[in-house]
Protein backbone atom coordinates (compact mmCIF):
# COMPACT_ATOMS: atom_id res chain seq x y z
CA UNK A 1 0.00 0.00 0.00
CA UNK A 2 2.88 2.32 0.85
CA UNK A 3 1.31 5.50 2.17
CA UNK A 4 -1.45 6.83 4.35
CA UNK A 5 -4.74 4.94 4.39
CA UNK A 6 -7.52 6.60 2.40
CA UNK A 7 -11.23 6.88 3.07
CA UNK A 8 -13.46 3.81 2.88
CA UNK A 9 -17.24 3.51 3.18
CA UNK A 10 -18.92 0.15 3.62
CA UNK A 11 -18.15 -3.42 4.63
CA UNK A 12 -17.68 -6.17 2.04
CA UNK A 13 -19.46 -3.91 -0.48
CA UNK A 14 -17.75 -0.52 -0.73
CA UNK A 15 -18.83 2.76 -2.34
CA UNK A 16 -17.05 3.18 -5.66
CA UNK A 17 -15.23 6.27 -4.39
CA UNK A 18 -13.62 4.30 -1.53
CA UNK A 19 -9.84 3.93 -1.68
CA UNK A 20 -9.24 0.46 -3.19
CA UNK A 21 -5.97 -0.22 -1.36
CA UNK A 22 -7.41 0.78 2.02
CA UNK A 23 -10.55 -1.28 1.37
CA UNK A 24 -8.34 -4.27 0.48
CA UNK A 25 -6.60 -3.95 3.87
CA UNK A 26 -10.02 -3.66 5.56
CA UNK A 27 -11.13 -6.82 3.72
CA UNK A 28 -7.99 -8.69 4.81
CA UNK A 29 -6.58 -9.16 1.31
CA UNK A 30 -3.39 -7.13 1.77
CA UNK A 31 -1.54 -5.39 4.60
CA UNK A 32 -0.53 -1.78 5.03
CA UNK A 33 3.12 -2.88 4.78
CA UNK A 34 2.77 -4.96 1.65
CA UNK A 35 0.37 -5.15 -1.21
CA UNK A 36 -0.43 -7.32 -4.15
CA UNK A 37 -2.79 -7.27 -7.07
CA UNK A 38 -6.47 -7.42 -6.21
CA UNK A 39 -9.44 -7.65 -8.54
CA UNK A 40 -12.63 -5.69 -8.02
CA UNK A 41 -16.06 -6.24 -9.50
CA UNK A 42 -18.14 -3.14 -10.19
CA UNK A 43 -21.66 -3.32 -8.80
CA UNK A 44 -24.73 -1.07 -8.72
CA UNK A 45 -25.09 1.32 -5.81
CA UNK A 46 -26.85 0.44 -2.58
CA UNK A 47 -29.25 2.33 -0.34
CA UNK A 48 -26.87 2.03 2.64
CA UNK A 49 -23.34 0.98 3.53
CA UNK A 50 -22.44 -0.34 6.98
CA UNK A 51 -19.37 0.78 8.92
CA UNK A 52 -16.98 -1.62 10.64
CA UNK A 53 -13.43 -1.90 11.88
CA UNK A 54 -11.28 -4.68 10.47
CA UNK A 55 -7.54 -5.19 10.26
CA UNK A 56 -6.87 -1.80 11.82
CA UNK A 57 -9.01 0.08 9.29
CA UNK A 58 -12.27 1.78 10.28
CA UNK A 59 -14.73 2.14 7.42
CA UNK A 60 -17.52 4.67 7.53
CA UNK A 61 -21.23 4.21 7.03
CA UNK A 62 -22.97 5.92 4.14
CA UNK A 63 -26.46 6.27 2.75
CA UNK A 64 -27.55 5.88 -0.85
CA UNK A 65 -24.70 5.90 -3.36
CA UNK A 66 -24.75 5.37 -7.12
CA UNK A 67 -21.97 2.77 -7.47
CA UNK A 68 -20.22 0.03 -5.53
CA UNK A 69 -17.47 -2.53 -5.80
CA UNK A 70 -16.61 -5.84 -4.17
CA UNK A 71 -13.40 -7.84 -4.25
CA UNK A 72 -13.50 -10.82 -6.59
CA UNK A 73 -12.08 -14.00 -5.08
Amino acid sequence: MGGAPGSVWGTDVYTDDSNVCTAAVHAGLITVQGGRTVTIEIRPGLTSYAASTRNGIASGSWGTWSGSYVFAH
